[in-house]
């Protein structure tokens, strides 16, 4: 008889191959199988490529595996901890990626009675394995609270923050150990760990980290980095702490969570945060903040706060915590956070099992918006990335009765949204779930699922569509026969793209690779029009360009010429406002053929001159009408020539005998 949770299961697994084309289906990476451990981390570069790395057993010890998704696959997952250093557990490994399918790996082996030890294993450009494994550092103690996080940026430039337990005497308080907070900097394929640990204070005691505290480093594009920690301040509350580092130089300490609010003193501990830096330095941190005693706020709240970019003014302090919760909310979890390069931010965390999401930008902070479905019961400890567009990539763990899932969802720029809930073939409970994205909206998201000889490791990928192009359309009227347009590269991650132009919604120029293509002008019509050019990804995800208008007169104007006794009109037509480009002034020139022409000359003839629409405002016709009277009969010549704003040109000689 199956189960109501075999049933919400069995439907479950039918979404991915009925998701929107930017989810992929779950693809296994490894098991069913007992000697799966546990998912470690995720990565994704700019270009689309990255990767995950995970811990397996193999001979009976713990070792680190990584699996490469390049071009828009994936590649078998091969073990990264070989050589002769390298026979015991293995543990803390973490995974970084640059662009051309770069990975850096990093993980601690076992050696002895305190004293482990760091490595790291590079996967260059065009190479198919990882290189023999180097140091990183020779002595991080004994490696039961190491929690390392690692970031490079799209040019190779990398940097790994880790705590090292320097003190375990008992005269630490409970909780709290000796403990450095150290970074070391990954550059030209060398490590060099910074001189000094980057805690504030190295003679106070530190809390002993979890994953929801350990300590965070982002990186930017000039591979400048911001770090941020938990560690206590004078009056020994644990807050969390941020330096810029320059290279191998850091910045001073910066306080990041509040330590008063509304004019109270706040001596409740944070206790879980996030960091995320983007662009040139500027960096969000988003942190769960309890509330102590005698302050004004009853519970856990969510705070985010920012730091501009380095060259910005006011780049050397915070802007000051802002509250980004929506209100008091029970069962408040840890909240992920992820900013553009323009300070525009994301952030989403659990109240329950309900899972939430805001936004802010400047001084502003939206409302919280609910992006589950409420079908879970346990909290979902969402993770996102976020792109400058405002697209975003976000996963979170998911229970739908007995059913363990993983909730995705890709936010896209112009606010349409597409979700999936996803599972491995065997399904099970949820364990670690991490997420790594490319900065443009798209992401790994990347799961262990089941446990014993059901344990699996899979993968999805959200593909977000092109970010918007600029576009350098033609400017002011045009009468060619063949008009061009061009425009910048689209950013993507995931694969090659192909560009369309479209004038009023009609496609007009062929799908090219190239950045600029060459339409009909006959074919769009003339008149007034809105040109789009519009870049598609392999997945058929298309992002279209902010409108440009489209100006096209190929018509030259029109002359009518009536002749009744002595007097003789001359109306030159340029079709309707605003369809027409309209005359220019001085444009339009008559000669009577008696010294008349644009106004009574020498007294030989009156001429009445009227100019309706030359510039092609209002409505009705764009005209210029003249009427010239003859004092004496005869024959003359009348010439009239006009031209239009677009360049189009008219010239009519006619004869008129005049009785």
């Amino acid at each position: 008889m199956r189960t109501l949770a075999t049933v919400v299961f069995a439907a479950l697994l039918t979404l991915p191959s009925s998701a929107a084309a930017g989810i992929s289906p779950v693809h296994l990476v490894d098991g069913p199988s007992a000697n799966v451990v546990a998912i470690e981390d995720a990565a994704m570069a700019d270009d689309g490529s990255g990767g995950i790395v995970y811990l397996r057993q193999e001979g009976g010890r713990n070792h680190v595996f990584a699996a490469r998704f390049s071009g828009g696959a994936w590649s078998a997952p091969q073990r990264v901890d070989v050589g002769p250093q390298q026979g015991f557990d293995s543990s803390w490994a973490r995974i970084a990626a640059g662009d051309g399918g770069r990975l850096l790996v990093t993980w601690v082996q076992e050696f002895g009675a305190g004293t482990d030890r760091m490595f790291s294993a590079t996967l260059d450009p065009g190479s198919t394995g990882f290189e023999a494994p180097v140091p990183v550092d020779l002595n991080v103690g004994e490696a039961t609270a190491t929690f390392p996080d690692l970031a490079m940026n799209a040019g190779g430039q990398a940097y790994l923050a880790y705590l090292v337990i320097t003190d375990t005497t008992p005269a630490n308080p409970p909780g709290y150990l000796g403990i450095d907070v150290r970074v070391a900097r990954y550059k030209d394929r060398l490590w060099s760990v910074l001189g000094n640990p980057v805690d504030r204070n190295p003679a106070i005691p530190m809390p002993v980290a979890t994953h929801l505290s350990g300590p965070k480093i982002g990186i930017d594009v000039n591979g400048n980095a911001v770090v941020a920690w938990l560690e206590p301040d004078d009056e020994f509350v644990n807050r969390v702490w941020a330096r810029r580092v320059f290279g191998g130089t850091v910045g001073v300490p910066l306080l990041v969570s509040p330590s008063s609010w509304e004019g109270a003193p706040l001596r409740g501990a944070a206790d879980a945060f996030s960091l995320d830096v983007a662009g040139f330095g500027q960096a969000a941190v988003a942190l769960r903040q309890l509330p102590g005693q005698g302050g004004k706020i009853a519970g856990p709240r969510a705070f985010v706060n920012e730091i501009p970019d380095a060259f910005a003014e006011g780049a050397a302090a915070f802007l000051g915590p802002r509250l980004a919760d929506g209100g008091e909310r029970g069962g408040l979890g840890p909240p992920s956070v992820a900013v553009d390069p323009e300070g525009g931010f994301r952030a989403a965390f659990a109240a329950g099992a309900a899972t939430l999401l805001t936004a802010g930008e400047n001084a502003a902070i939206t409302p919280t918006e609910r992006i589950d479905d409420g079908g879970s019961s346990i909290a979902g400890e969402p993770q996102l990335d976020v792109a400058e567009s405002t697209a975003a990539a976000i996963a979170w763990k998911e229970l739908r009765g007995g059913a363990g899932v993983v909730a995705l969802r890709e936010l896209r720029a112009d606010g349409s949204s597409e979700p999936a809930a996803v599972a491995t073939p065997a399904g099970g409970a949820i364990g670690g779930l991490v997420l790594g994205g490319s900065g443009l909206g798209d992401a790994i998201a990347a799961w262990q699922q089941g446990s014993g000889a059901g344990a699996q490791i899979a993968t999805a990928v959200i593909d977000a569509p092109p970010e918007p192009m600029l576009v350098e359309a033609p400017e002011g009227w045009q009468r060619a026969k063949k008009l061009k347009v061009s425009w910048e590269p689209a950013e993507n991650a995931i694969g090659k793209l192909s560009y369309s132009v479209s004038v009023d919604d009609q496609q007009v120029a062929k799908r090219t690779s190239k950045l600029r293509a060459f339409f009909s002008s006959a074919k769009a019509g003339e008149g007034r029009h809105r040109l789009q050019v519009f870049a598609i990804d392999p997945a058929g995800q298309q992002t279209g360009s902010r409108k440009q208008l489209l100006l096209i007169d190929r018509t030259a104007p029109r002359v009518i010429l009536r002749h009744r006794g002595r007097r003789v009109t001359v109306r030159v037509l340029d079709g309707p406002r605003r369809s027409t480009s309209g005359f220019k002034r001085g444009k339009v020139k008559v000669s009577f053929g008696d010294g008349g022409g644009g106004r009574s000359q020498g007294g030989r003839g009156a001429v009445i001159s009227k100019r309706r629409g030359g510039g092609g405002r209002g409505k009705g016709p764009n005209a210029v009408v003249r009427s010239h009277v003859y004092r004496d009969p005869g024959l003359y010549s009348v010439v009239i020539k006009a031209s239009d704003r677009a360049g189009n040109a008219t010239t009519l000689n006619r004869k008129v005998r005049v009785r």
